[in-house]
C-alpha cells in the first residue's frame, strides 16, 4: 500500500490535463503495446495517457519506463520508489516462504512421507543452483 500511495503522490505527477496547459512537451514514452504512455514536459512534470489516473501497477511501470527522462528532476523520489519496490519484493518473498512452510506443516500429518520427499528434493538440488 505504501508503494502505491507513493507512486500516486510522485513529485511532478499531473492528475488533470488542464494542469498541462502552457507546458512544453519534451518527450512521450509508451509501453510496447502503445496502449498507455506518459507525456513528459520540459519542467519535469508528467502525465499518464490516455488516462491521467492509470491503475497503480501501470503507473509504477510508466514511472520506471520514464525514469531516464525524469531522474534529473526527481532522483530522490526514484530512490524512494526503488526502496518501496525492494521492500515489496522482500515482503512477497517472505509471504511465499510462509505459504510453503504452512502447506508443509498442514499436510505433514496426513502425508508422513512428505518429510522424506522434501529431504530428497533438498539433497538433490544442484550445487551451483542459487538459493537466494
Amino acid at each position: 500500500m505504501g508503494k502505491v500511495a507513493f507512486a500516486k503522490a510522485f513529485p511532478g505527477r499531473l492528475i488533470e490535463w488542464e494542469l498541462a496547459i502552457g507546458k512544453t512537451i519534451e518527450k512521450v514514452v509508451s509501453f510496447e503495446t502503445g496502449q498507455m504512455g506518459m507525456v513528459i514536459f520540459s519542467d519535469g512534470t508528467f502525465i499518464a495517457t490516455p488516462s491521467p489516473n492509470p491503475q497503480p501497477a501501470d503507473l509504477i511501470r510508466l514511472l520506471l519506463l520514464a525514469r531516464p527522462d525524469l531522474i534529473r528532476f526527481w532522483k530522490e523520489a526514484f530512490d524512494q520508489l526503488d526502496q518501496w519496490i525492494a521492500m515489496d519484493h522482500e515482503m512477497q518473498k517472505k509471504a511465499r516462504l510462509q505459504n510453503i512452510i504452512g502447506a508443509i506443516e498442514n499436510n505433514l500429518p496426513q502425508i508422513p512421507e512428505l518429510k522424506e520427499a522434501l529431504e530428497e528434493v533438498l539433497k538433490n538440488l544442484p550445487a551451483n543452483r542459487s538459493c537466494s
